[in-house]
C-alpha cells in the first residue's frame, strides 16, 4: 500500500493464517497530515466515550466485545448482517440437469419486495457506481460425499418415495417413540427435480426463516449435489427492494450474498448425515455453519 503499511503473516495455535499490520515510518508522516475531523471520527470508535482509554476487541465465541482497561465493556455490531427485501427464484444451470421439470419462477411475486421496500441498512448514503441487470447467483462449495452418502441423502429427502420432497429440518426428535412432535415454523420446503440414486440430486428449496419486521424475503434456492462433493446453490434475482429484475445495486446484492452464504449452509446441513457434519466441523474447526463458499 504505497509503503505506508507493513504486513506480517503468522499462524494461530489452530493453524489459521493471521495477517498483522503495522504503520510504516512513511505512513506516520502521512498520518500527521490527516485532517482533525477525520481523526476525531476514528478516535470516537477507538477510544471509550469521554476518555482516552483505548478499546480492545475481544471475541467470546459468539460476538466481539469492546473492552477498556477500566472495565468498560460493550458489544460490537460488526458481525451483525443487514437485510434487504428481495424476491428470488431457484436457478440450476442446464449443464447440471438430467431431465425432470424446469425450476419454477417467482417473478409473479416480484412486487412484494417493492411493496415492503424495507431494509435495516445503517448506511443510508450508498453511492451506486455499478448496477446489474438480470442477475443469477451461484454459490459453490465442497462437502465430503461419496456414492453411499448420496444414497443416504436421496433417502433423507424422500427421492425414492412415491411422494417426494416435503419439509425438512435439522432438529432432532428426542422422543422417537412418542406420537407427536412440536416444531417451529422456520422450515425448508424441498421439491425434487431430478436424481440418480448414487450420482447426483437436483432440487428446489424454499427458505422460510423469520426476518426483521418489514423485511420481505421470498427466498428459493436451486440446489445441485453430486457424489464427487461439488455443491451448487443457485438463485435468479427477480426483484430487490423496488427494483424489478434490472438495475440491481451491488450494495444490495452484497447483503443478499451474505444471506445466501448463511442459509445455504442451513439447508444442506439439514439433509447431510451426521458423519458429514462431523467432518465439516473438523475441517472448519467447529465453525462449519459459517464456512466460506465460492461466489
Amino acid at each position: 500500500e504505497e509503503e505506508l503499511i507493513c504486513a506480517l503473516q503468522v499462524s494461530s495455535r489452530s493453524y489459521k493464517p493471521v495477517l498483522c499490520y503495522q504503520i510504516s515510518d512513511r505512513g506516520r508522516e502521512l498520518a500527521r497530515r490527516i485532517p482533525r475531523k477525520d481523526k476525531d471520527a476514528i478516535d470516537e470508535l477507538a477510544y471509550m466515550e469521554g476518555s482516552r482509554e483505548l478499546l480492545k476487541a475481544v471475541w467470546d465465541g459468539d460476538a466481539y466485545w469492546l473492552e477498556s482497561p477500566s472495565g468498560y465493556r460493550c458489544k460490537s455490531t460488526i458481525t451483525e448482517t443487514e437485510d434487504v427485501s428481495y424476491v428470488s427464484s431457484a436457478y440450476i444451470p442446464q449443464c447440471l440437469r438430467y431431465g425432470g421439470r424446469p425450476t419454477l419462477s417467482n417473478a409473479h411475486q416480484a412486487h412484494e419486495s417493492g411493496m415492503a421496500a424495507a431494509d435495516n441498512i445503517r448506511d443510508h448514503d450508498l453511492d451506486e457506481i455499478i448496477t446489474l441487470n438480470s442477475v443469477s447467483v451461484i454459490v459453490a462449495e465442497y462437502v465430503p460425499f461419496g456414492a453411499n452418502e448420496l444414497v443416504q441423502l436421496n433417502n433423507n429427502v424422500g427421492a425414492t418415495e412415491r411422494v417426494q420432497g416435503g419439509f425438512v429440518s435439522p432438529a432432532i426428535d428426542d422422543d422417537a417413540a412418542g406420537t407427536t412432535v412440536e416444531m417451529s415454523p422456520e422450515l425448508t420446503s424441498v421439491e425434487l427435480l431430478d436424481y440418480t440414486l448414487t450420482n447426483h440430486i437436483n432440487f428446489e428449496a424454499e427458505i422460510r426463516f423469520p426476518e426483521d419486521p418489514g423485511v420481505v424475503q421470498v427466498e428459493t434456492f436451486g440446489i445441485s449435489l453430486n457424489a464427487e462433493g461439488t455443491c451448487f446453490y443457485g438463485m435468479q434475482i427477480e426483484a430487490v427492494m423496488d427494483r424489478v429484475k434490472d438495475n440491481i445495486s451491488l450494495d444490495h446484492l452484497a447483503r443478499i450474498l451474505v444471506d445466501v452464504q448463511q442459509d445455504s449452509s442451513a439447508i444442506v446441513d439439514s439433509v447431510l448425515s451426521q458423519y458429514q457434519r462431523d467432518l465439516l466441523n473438523l475441517i472448519f474447526i467447529g465453525d462449519a455453519p459459517n464456512r466460506n463458499k465460492v461466489n
